[in-house]
C-alpha cells in the first residue's frame, strides 16, 4: 500500500532522496595504488594488485590478480596491520570501491578513530550499527558488562551486493572543531554516506572515537585508516578531496511511498531511462527486497535494485506530473533493449527495438508467490518471459520459447566488460553483478563496438531458457 512519510523520521528521510549520489564535480586526488608509498609501514597482509577474485560461496576467499591499481588484504600470521595514510585529513571527502569476501569484515576509520564498517551483510533485511554501512558503536568498559557498547548507527536500508564484487562507497565527513584553549566545540559528523549510490547515512554525529579506532583522543585531523586484520578485503579508486556541498535532492516535503515489507507489489508507471522516458513499464517489489523494472514495448528487463522499492511522488503528488516512479535503493541499470533478436549470424549487430508491428503484448499472469510470466509474441514466435525472486540472493528469469526460427538469439547481458570466472558463472561490468546461466545452451561472449555481450542461440528449438542475476 501507498503511503505518505514523515520528514521528522531519519529512515523516511532516506526513502525520500534522490538515492543515486552523483560524483562530486570537485577536483580530488587519486591514491596511488602502484604501490604502498602512500601508507605507513604497510603490514605483509597488504598486496599491490590488478583486481582481485573471490568466490562468494567460500569464507574469506579471495586471490590477487597480478598488476597494479588495487590493493588487496589477505590475513597472515602474525603481521596483520591496518593501511594507514601518510597524509593526515580534517573535513573531507572519501570515494573508494572495495570487495568483500563471505564472512569478512573490515572498516573505514575516518582520522583513524570514526568507523565506517564494512562487512559481508549480504541479502540482510534489517541492518544494524555492525552491518555494512553502519557508523560502529563506541565502547567503555566503565559502563559495565552487557552495556559497553553504545552510540552506533546502523545504516538506513541495506544495499549491500554479494561477496566477490565491486562495490562503491562515498562518505562525506566533518571534523570535530575544537575552540582556542583545545576544548571541543562540536562534534565529529557523517554528513551523508552513500553505500552502492543509495544515502545510508545523513546527519550521523559521533560523540567519540568509535570501537576499535587506532587513537583514543580526538584531534582535528587524522589519517584515513583501513582495517586489515580482521577478514580479506579489497580496495581500489581510492580519492579524497573537499566535501561537495550539494543538498540532498528532495521530492517534497510529504514523499508518497511503495513498501513491500509486508506484500509483494506490481505498479504500472511511467519511468525514465537515461533520456527517454518508458511508458509501459511494470516493477516488481518483494519482501527481500530485490526489485526490478520491465518494459512491457520490448520484453526488456532493464533494471534490477537492492533496498526500498519506489517513490510515486511525481505520479499521485497534486496533479501526479510528470507521472514518474524512481526506484529507491541501489540501482544497477541494463540493457531497454530487446531480450530476443532475430540475427542474419552470431556476428550481427544487436537491435535497439522491436518493430511495433511486429511486437503483440499478451499481458501477465501471476503464480501464487505474485512472481509475474510476462507474455507476448514476435512475428510467430512465442514467448513467456517469467521473472522470480525466490531467493534473496538472485533473480532468476525463464523464457519459454514456442515456434523459434533458426537464427533467434537471447541476449542475457550487456555491458563495458563480461569475464567468465567460474563454471557457468559470468562477472559483468566490473564484477558489478554475476549472471549464471547453465553451459547447455554454449552462451557466448561476444565483442562489440560497445563493449561486450553475452548470447545464447535457440537454433530453432521450442524450449526454455533458464538463467540466474546474483548481485
Amino acid at each position: 500500500m501507498a503511503s505518505r512519510i514523515s520528514m521528522h523520521c531519519l529512515c523516511a528521510l532516506s526513502l525520500c532522496c534522490t538515492m543515486v549520489a552523483a560524483q562530486s564535480g570537485k577536483q580530488t586526488t587519486l591514491i596511488s595504488l602502484d604501490n604502498l608509498d602512500a601508507f605507513q609501514n604497510p603490514g605483509k597482509n597488504w598486496n599491490i594488485s590488478s583486481d582481485a577474485l573471490a568466490d562468494y560461496t567460500k569464507d574469506q576467499d579471495i586471490k590477487s590478480i597480478p598488476g597494479k591499481g588495487a590493493v588487496v588484504n589477505i590475513l597472515v600470521k602474525g603481521d596483520n596491520t591496518p593501511l594507514t595514510t601518510k597524509e593526515s585529513f580534517g573535513d573531507v571527502q572519501i570515494e573508494l570501491d572495495f570487495m568483500m569476501t563471505k564472512n569478512s569484515n573490515s572498516g573505514v576509520y575516518l582520522e583513524g578513530r570514526y568507523e565506517v564498517q564494512l562487512f559481508d551483510s549480504w541479502t540482510k533485511l534489517h541492518p544494524s550499527f555492525s552491518d555494512c554501512g553502519g557508523i560502529y558503536q563506541r565502547w567503555d568498559d566503565a559502563r559495565g558488562e552487557n552495556n559497553e557498547g553504545y552510540e552506533g548507527i546502523p545504516p538506513l536500508m541495506n544495499v549491500c551486493k554479494a561477496p566477490g564484487l565491486w562495490q562503491h562507497l562515498l562518505i562525506k565527513f566533518r571534523a570535530p572543531k575544537f575552540n582556542d584553549k583545545g576544548e571541543k566545540i562540536a562534534n565529529a559528523r557523517f554528513d551523508e554516506v552513500y553505500l552502492n549510490g543509495a544515502l545510508i547515512q545523513i546527519q550521523s554525529s559521533v560523540t567519540g572515537p568509535t570501537r576499535a579506532s587506532l587513537y583514543n583522543d580526538e584531534k582535528a585531523t587524522g589519517p584515513l585508516v583501513l582495517q586489515g586484520d580482521h577478514g580479506n578485503v579489497a580496495f581500489r579508486n581510492i580519492r579524497y578531496g573537499a566535501i561537495d556541498e550539494k543538498p540532498v535532492e528532495m521530492s517534497t516535503d510529504n514523499p508518497i511511498t511503495i513498501s513491500t515489507d509486508g506484500k509483494p507489489y506490481l505498479l504500472r508507471s511511467f519511468l525514465n531511462y537515461g533520456d527517454k522516458k518508458l511508458t509501459h513499464v511494470i516493477s516488481a517489489g518483494y519482501p527481500n527486497q530485490l526489485n526490478y523494472s520491465y518494459d512491457l514495448k520490448e520484453g526488456s528487463l532493464f533494471q534490477i535494485w537492492r533496498g526500498a522499492f519506489l517513490d510515486v511522488t511525481d505520479m499521485w503528488h497534486e496533479r501526479g506530473e510528470p507521472q514518474l516512479a524512481k526506484p529507491l535503493g541501489s540501482v544497477i541499470v541494463l540493457s531497454d533493449a530487446p531480450a530476443l533478436a532475430v540475427l542474419a549470424d552470431a556476428q550481427a549487430s544487436w537491435p535497439d527495438s522491436v518493430a511495433f508491428d511486429d511486437f503483440h503484448n499478451e499481458g501477465y499472469t501471476l503464480d501464487e508467490n505474485r512472481f509475474p510470466a510476462f507474455a507476448y509474441s514476435v512475428n510467430n514466435t512465442h514467448v513467456t518471459d517469467k521473472i522470480s525472486a525466490q531467493s534473496a540472493t538472485s533473480l532468476v528469469r525463464q523464457m519459454d520459447i514456442t515456434n523459434a526460427p533458426t537464427n533467434l538469439y537471447c541476449r542475457i547481458a550487456s555491458a563495458d566488460n563480461i569475464e567468465m570466472i567460474g563454471k557457468d558463472l559470468y562477472a559483468v561490468n566490473g564484477k558489478s553483478y554475476y549472471i549464471n546461466v547453465a553451459d547447455s545452451f554454449k552462451p557466448m561472449i561476444r565483442q562489440t563496438q560497445k563493449g561486450k555481450e553475452l548470447i545464447v542461440a535457440f537454433h530453432g528449438s521450442t524450449g526454455a531458457l533458464t538463467y540466474s542475476i546474483t548481485w
